[in-house]
């Protein structure tokens, strides 16, 4: 949470932080709450009490009512409760959200820059392509959250080094392509990246070793391993972006490439690096919407049911992938049955899929590109949020008076719930349950505030 620092009868307080010591009791008479606003951009918050002066949200002089404009679109500000108890005498506490990190993996395979409205391999109007259409939407909405979200980037990328055709591909060996590691704040970094990359050249767009590659299942390998050895808390993720069929980095088949990433995205899984996938839809679009909707399930650690014929089961993977050097690896490196069968390849498959879906955004409809970035960015928000000293004492809450405090979503009363409301899980940690989860998580939701008397917050 963003801090910004402000002064109350010459002490220094902070926004967004709730301040109990004796000269806030004192000089307001009350107990406090506290708001936390990780999705805002641009407010400041404004303090209200009974007091005679007070300030303003833009830091301009207050109303002499001691209250202010409530904070639009940045970190809340102090919230306090004129009919509360008295007698705290802690220093500092505040309620954190658990900051996400996001790794954006980017397809930049050639079909990338395929004309939208035409048929060239390499468009000369670059506006006309899914890649710049994406970048457009990505680095817009990154904007939005840099301060709450730690966004980190890297592209899908390579040229085919097998048989000797020379081209490079690090992915292979585990090393990011095109990466900016993740930060808060990273936008402008992440956009600096993204401008700066090249684009294919037309006459080397049709030339194994040097046309670029799809190698999805390498770069959402190196990604995850990468996010599961970050220190920081916080949720992790993986936005899977691509126009199309994946490959090993070659010219492989897609069955076999789309079964090793389903691996992948399941490996993630497993190392609690939830992947959400976006298949952007072109006139050039190949892959069938039954391996965006396996690899949504996968991603998200639900049963997937293998993109095969009908009437076949994943025998089939195994029949036409078994002599693909990468595939074969990638099988043995699974622990699953390496000789002949329905089990025998990379990915683990059930018969009922799971709910989650893929987003499909049309690549040449801008506004619907920022529309489902929006909305697969803000569902990322933490429900999760610590209540943490910051000055020295050890802060928890009475989990025995929970009916005492009040907890609001955009100015609409959550209810004490662990299904759709919220509650305690220990006594220093809060957590929003089911609707009231999905209810801040909302793009439109701005701000969250928590209302805690001073009875119940112990050491």
């Amino acid at each position: 949470m963003k801090k910004v620092a402000y002064t109350l009868a010459g002490q220094a307080i902070s926004a967004g932080v709730l301040f109990t010591g004796a000269a806030l009791m004192a000089a307001l008479g009350c107990s406090a709450g506290v708001r936390a606003n990780p999705t805002g951009a641009g407010g400041k918050g404004g303090i209200t009490g009974p007091g005679t002066a007070g300030t303003s949200a833009s830091g301009a002089a207050g109303n002499g009512l001691g209250g202010s404009t409530p904070p639009i679109g940045g970190i809340g500000g102090i919230v306090t409760n004129p009919d509360g108890g008295m007698g705290c005498q802690h220093t500092m506490y505040t309620f954190d959200p658990k900051i996400p990190t996001v790794y954006l993996v980017v397809d930049r395979s050639g079909s990338m820059f395929h004309c939208l409205s035409a048929t060239q391999n390499v468009c000369p109007n670059k506006a006309d392509t899914s890649w710049s259409t994406l970048k457009d939407a990505i680095e817009s909405v990154i904007t939005q959250l840099d301060g709450q979200v730690r966004f980190g980037f890297t592209t899908i990328f390579g040229t085919d080094p097998s048989n000797n055709r020379g081209g490079m591909c690090p992915l292979i060996t585990g090393t990011l392509a095109d990466n900016v590691p993740p930060a808060l704040n990273n936008a402008s970094a992440i956009k600096a990246k993204y401008d700066s990359l090249a684009w294919p050249i037309e006459s080397e767009s049709s030339t194994s070793g040097k046309k670029f590659e799809s190698p999805a299942m390498y770069a959402i390998t190196a990604a995850a391993k990468a996010l599961a050895a970050d220190p920081m808390q916080g949720d992790k993720y993986i936005i899977f972006l691509t126009d199309g069929q994946e490959d090993y980095c070659d010219d492989s088949l897609e069955i076999c490439a789309s079964d090793s990433t389903v691996g992948a995205l399941q490996a993630a899984s497993a190392a609690k690096v939830r992947t959400i996938v976006f298949g952007l839809q072109t006139t050039q679009f190949n892959l069938p919407g039954a391996v965006l909707d396996e690899f949504a399930n996968a991603g998200a650690g639900e049963p997937t049911v293998a993109a095969v014929p009908t009437g076949l089961d994943t025998t089939a993977i195994f029949d036409q992938c078994q002599g693909v050097t990468p595939w074969k690896t990638d099988l043995t490196a699974s622990g699953h049955p390496t000789t002949r069968g329905p089990t025998a390849v990379v990915g683990t498959y059930a018969t009922t899929a799971g709910p989650t879906k893929p987003f499909k955004p049309n690549a040449s409809d801008q506004s619907m590109l920022l529309t489902q970035l929006s909305t697969a960015l803000a569902g990322v928000k933490s429900c999760t949020f610590d209540l943490t000293a910051t000055g020295g004492a050890s802060i928890k809450v009475d989990l025995k008076q929970l009916s005492k405090a009040t907890i609001k979503v955009d100015g609409a009363a959550v209810p004490l719930d662990m299904t759709n409301g919220w509650n305690m899980i220990n006594e220093t940690t809060l957590q929003l349950f089911g609707s009231a989860c999905d209810t801040w998580r909302d793009p439109n939701a701005k701000t969250i505030d928590f209302n805690f008397p001073c009875e119940i917050i112990v050491e």
